[in-house]
């Protein structure tokens, strides 16, 4: 056979070159890479931002801890600046009007898809391919192999955003996503001296990358994610500060920290009534 060729001796195509890696090469610049709003996480991601065509793996202890939060600049820039959609496939919460609209995310470019376990990453995969969309949020906390390597590859040919939500034990399971990250929530230095709700605004979300296309992140990162208070109502927000001035809640660990910020987002979530919620959804049924 003759000598072998490198690709490096072609002119390749800005997308093909977009999509290949080598060793330990780092791009720190993509064309329509999306901010994810925090320098600080910018910096490490590979492009400067989330890749359009990218599959994220967020790997979290549990629902509700601040994965939303994280990405809110980023749902607000694709849904308003780029008035693009945002497509939910399976959460394990009813989506929140309030919560969202305190974000400046637009809503009615949001829409919420309820399917069945078995047909989650067929759902996935049917929103990838819809014209318009700016990214794809989805649960699976169960997945072969090869269904991540099927939604990769829906990513890849949509050029849309999309992040998978699993269990943090995924994070010993292989992975065709090409960036996985593990985010847990820390408590501030001096949460022994707070009030639930002070520590709750002053929690941090530590996010270690354990997957990248680049080297090895040193360290993990450490985010402050502050709860959407006026996702609340008004008289509620009162009577909760009221009432939960003095106290003191402490936390044994990491666990603890996440089943409260987790109760404390379905607080408010259960505190605003289907009346006003206005989000388009579909049932998914695999017809």
């Amino acid at each position: 056979m003759g000598a072998a060729l490198s690709l490096l001796d072609f002119e390749l195509t800005a997308r093909l070159q977009q999509q290949l890696w080598q060793g330990e090469q780092f791009s720190t610049s993509h064309p329509n890479v999306i901010s994810s709003g925090y320098r600080l996480l910018d910096r490490v991601l590979p492009g400067a931002g989330w890749l359009p065509g990218t599959v994220t793996e967020v790997l979290i202890e549990e629902s509700g801890v601040g994965e939303i939060r994280l990405l809110a600049r980023s749902l607000r820039e694709l849904t308003t600046t780029q008035s693009r959609s945002v497509v939910f496939v399976a959460p394990p919460w009813m989506p929140n009007f309030a919560a969202f609209r305190a974000m400046h995310i637009a809503t009615d470019k949001l829409v919420w898809v309820r399917a069945a376990d078995e047909q989650v990453l067929w759902a996935a995969e049917q929103s990838l391919k819809q014209e318009g969309i700016g990214a794809v949020l989805v649960w699976l906390p169960k997945a072969r192999p090869e269904a991540l390597r099927r939604l990769q590859v829906a990513a890849q040919e949509s050029q849309s955003l999309a992040f998978l939500f699993r269990p943090l034990n995924a994070a010993k399971q292989s992975s065709a996503a090409p960036l996985r990250m593990v985010c847990k929530p820390i408590l501030p230095p001096a949460a022994q001296t707070m009030n639930r709700r002070e520590w709750i605004q002053a929690v941090m979300l530590e996010i270690d990358i354990i997957k990248r296309r680049g080297p090895l992140l040193g360290k993990p990162l450490q985010l402050r994610l502050p709860l959407q208070l006026p996702a609340l109502p008004e008289h509620l927000r009162r009577a909760s500060q009221q009432r939960k001035a003095r106290e003191v809640n402490h936390v044994v660990d990491s666990g603890d920290i996440a089943a409260i910020i987790a109760r404390s987002s379905q607080a408010a979530i259960d505190a605003i009534r289907i009346g006003e919620f206005d989000f388009a959804w579909s049932e998914a049924d695999g017809q």
